[in-house]
C-alpha cells in the first residue's frame, strides 16, 4: 500500500535500495544471467568523451524501447566475465540532474527511470545502477543530431531498440507494439463516443433519460461515467429487475452474438475479407466495450459493498463469455489468412483480466465476501486441443501452450496492470503500487488454497482428487516479481482466523465443502504448524521462482507476527530429527 508519511516513504526507499544492492550481488558475484539487467564495466557521459556519452544514450534509448515486460536494470561498474565489480571513478557524472540534462537534449519523449549512483558492493567498490521503469511513453525517439569528431551515432527521429542481445532500429513490428495499447485506447474511446452521437441524433428525448429509468443496451456501449450513474442509482434502489435486464443486455453481445460469430457457417475454415472486417468490428465496436462495463458494473459492487449475489451474476457472464471466446478455430483460421488480425487469444485473455481486476479490487477492499463469489469459479482451459482441456480456477492461469498470451516472466501482476487494468481501471485502485499489492495479497490466497488441497494428506483430499480427475490446481504464484512483504496483511488476517476458534476464513477458501472438513478436525496448534510450513516453504520457494523464471529475487524476513507459526514449525521438525 502507498505510504503516507515522509519517514515511511524514506523508508520505503531506503529498503529499496539495499533489496536492489542484494539483486545486483547475486547477479554479479555469482555470474547469473539475467535477461533484464545489463552489466557495463565502465561509461562515461562527460562532455569530453562526447563519443561514450552518444553511444550511451543511444543504448539507453534502446532499452527503454525495449519489449521487455517490468523493470530493466543497468549496472555501472560490474564486470560479467568476471563476476566482479569495478570501482565507477567517474559516479559522479551520473547524478540524476546531470542525467537529466543529457536525456531531455537527445530524447523524446524523457523516458522514466531512476539513478542510484551512490552503490556499494559488498568489497566496497562504488557503482552506479540505473532502474528504468516498466511503463515507457514508447516510442522514445532522438530529438537532435549525435555526431563526434568521426562518427554519426544517430540522427533526428532514430528509434532504436534492444532485442536479445543485440541494438538495432527499430521495425514497423516493434512499433506496432508500441503503439498498440494506445491504438486500442483511442478505438474504445471512439467507439464510445460514436454511440453517444448516434444517440444524440435519435433526438433529445433519449438524451434527457432519467437515470433511474429502464437501461437500455446503449448503456454498455456509451459513456462510461454514465454506466458509473446509473449503476449506483440501481445499487442504492436495491432493484433486482433492472440490474438483471442489464446483465441480460451485456450477455446477448457477450456470449450470444460473440458465439454465433465465432461458429460461424459450416465454411468456418474460410475466412474473408468481410468475415474478417465482420468479426474485428464486432469485438471493437460492441463485446469490448461490453465487456469493459461489465466489469465496471462489478468494480461498483464492490466499492459500495453491495449485495454478494449480484455480483456473483457479473462472475457468471465473465465465465460465459470466457467460454464463447473458448471456441478458437475460426479465430486460428482469421489469424493465418490475415497475420496482424485480432490475435485468437485475446478476447478470452482480456476477460480473464477482467475477472483478475475484480479479484484484486476485493482484496484491495478487504471484502473477501467476493471473494468467495469468484475464486470458486472454474472454467475449461484455453488451448488448441480440446483432449487436453481441464478445469482450472477463474483466478488462476487458465491457458494451455501456443494460445499467444504475452510473456510475464517480469510478474503476472505487473504484466496484467501494462496490459489492460492500469489504463482501463487504474482509478479505483489508485495507484500502481496499490494494485501490486492487492495483487501479491491475491496470489497468496490462491497459493495457500492450492498448497492446501495439493500438498496437504488428508482423506478428504484424496476423495475429491478422485470425485474430481479434470481439476488441476497447481499453482504458481507471482511471487517471482514480487516482495513477500506486500502480503503481510492478509496472510496476518489469516493467521489470526487460523489460532483463534474462527479456524480457516472460509470467505478464502476454494474448496469450501473439502476445506471444512480438513480444518475440522485440527487444533489451534495444529493449524499453527500448518501455516508456519506454508510459509516457511513458500519463502524458500521464492528465490527459486525467481531465478528459474529469469526475473528478480527478493530478500525478506517474516513479520515478528508471522515468525510465530514459522517458528513453531521449524522447532517442530528440529525436535522430529
Amino acid at each position: 500500500m502507498p505510504e503516507s508519511s515522509d519517514s515511511s516513504q524514506a523508508s520505503s526507499l531506503s529498503q529499496r535500495f539495499d533489496d536492489y544492492g542484494k539483486i545486483i550481488e547475486d547477479i554479479v558475484l555469482r555470474g547469473l544471467e539475467h535477461p533484464a539487467c545489463e552489466l557495463k564495466r565502465a561509461v562515461s557521459v562527460s562532455k569530453d568523451d562526447l563519443a561514450g556519452r552518444l553511444e550511451f544514450v543511444k543504448f539507453f534509448q534502446g532499452q527503454t524501447n525495449s519489449h521487455i515486460v517490468g523493470e530493466r536494470l543497468i549496472v555501472i561498474g560490474a564486470d560479467e566475465k568476471e563476476c566482479k565489480f569495478c570501482e565507477v571513478e567517474n559516479a559522479d557524472e551520473f547524478n540524476p540532474a546531470k542525467l537529466t540534462l543529457i536525456f531531455q537534449k537527445y530524447l523524446h519523449p524523457e523516458p522514466s527511470y531512476e539513478v542510484f549512483y551512490q552503490m556499494k558492493s559488498s568489497g566496497g567498490e562504488r557503482y552506479v545502477l540505473i532502474v528504468i521503469h516498466p511503463i515507457q511513453p514508447r516510442p522514445i525517439m532522438m530529438l537532435v543530431d549525435g555526431s563526434s569528431a568521426n562518427k554519426v551515432h544517430f540522427r533526428p527521429g532514430d528509434i532504436w531498440i534492444k532485442k536479445n542481445t543485440s541494438l538495432g532500429p527499430a521495425t514497423k513490428a516493434d512499433l506496432d507494439l508500441m503503439y498498440e495499447p494506445k491504438i486500442e485506447l483511442e478505438a474504445e474511446t471512439r467507439a464510445r463516443q460514436r454511440f453517444d452521437h448516434f444517440r444524440e441524433a435519435l433526438g433529445p428525448a433519449l438524451l434527457s433519460q432519467e437515470v433511474a429509468s429502464t437501461p437500455a443496451p446503449e448503456l454498455l456501449v456509451g459513456s462510461r461515467e454514465r454506466l458509473v450513474r446509473f449503476a449506483d442509482a440501481m445499487i442504492s434502489g436495491g432493484d433486482p429487475t433492472r440490474f438483471n435486464m442489464l446483465l441480460e443486455m451485456a450477455r446477448e453481445r457477450l456470449v450470444e452474438k460473440w458465439g454465433m460469430l465465432l461458429k460461424g457457417s459450416n465454411r468456418s475454415y474460410y475466412i474473408s475479407e468481410q468475415d474478417r472486417t465482420e468479426l474485428e468490428e464486432f469485438y471493437r465496436d460492441e463485446l469490448r466495450p461490453a465487456f469493459v462495463s461489465v466489469v465496471d458494473l462489478g468494480l461498483q459492487l464492490i466499492k459500495f459493498n453491495a449485495k454478494p449475489d449480484w455480483f456473483g451474476s457479473v462472475v457468471d457472464l465473465l465465465v460465459e463469455a470466457f467460454e464463447a471466446s473458448s471456441h478458437l478455430q475460426r479465430l486460428v483460421t482469421m489469424n493465418e489468412a490475415f497475420p496482424e488480425s485480432l490475435a485468437f487469444g485475446r478476447p478470452a485473455y482480456e476477460i480473464y483480466l477482467g475477472a483478475r481486476a475484480l479479484a484484486v479490487y476485493a482484496i484491495h477492499r478487504k471484502r473477501y465476501k467476493f471473494i468467495e463469489q469468484i475464486q470458486p469459479r472454474y472454467v475449461w482451459s484455453l488451448t488448441h486441443e480440446q483432449y487436453t482441456r481441464q478445469l482450472e480456477p477463474f483466478l488462476f492461469s487458465p491457458f494451455g501452450d501456443n494460445v499467444g498470451l504475452p510473456n510475464v516472466t517480469s510478474g503476472r501482476n505487473f504484466t496484467h496492470w501494462d496490459l489492460l487494468i492500469g489504463a482501463t481501471w487504474g482509478d479505483y485502485f489508485g495507484t500502481k503500487e496499490a494494485f501490486l499489492a492487492a495483487g501479491a495479497q491475491l496470489e497468496f490466497v490462491l497459493e495457500l488454497n492450492s498448497y492446501l488441497l495439493v500438498v496437504r494428506k488428508h482423506p478428504a483430499i484424496d476423495k475429491f482428487r478422485i470425485d474430481n480427475p479434470k481439476k488441476f490446481l497447481m499453482y504458481r504464484p507471482d511471487f517471482w516479481a514480487t516482495r513477500l512483504a506486500l502480503v503481510t496483511p492478509i496472510a496476518e488476517s489469516i493467521y489470526d482466523a487460523l489460532a483463534g476458534p474462527e479456524g480457516f476464513p472460509m470467505q478464502l477458501a476454494l474448496e469450501p465443502e473439502v476445506t471444512k472438513v480438513i480444518f475440522a478436525g485440527m487444533s489451534a496448534q495444529q493449524r499453527t504448524l500448518f501455516f508456519g510450513q506454508f510459509l516457511s516453504e513458500l519463502k524458500t520457494e521464492q528465490a527459486k521462482y525467481a531465478f528459474s523464471m529469469g526475473n528478480l529475487s527478493f530478500q525478506y524476513g517474516w513479520s515478528d507476527r508471522l515468525k510465530v507459526p514459522v517458528d513453531a514449525y521449524l522447532e517442530s521438525v528440529k525436535s522430529k530429527a
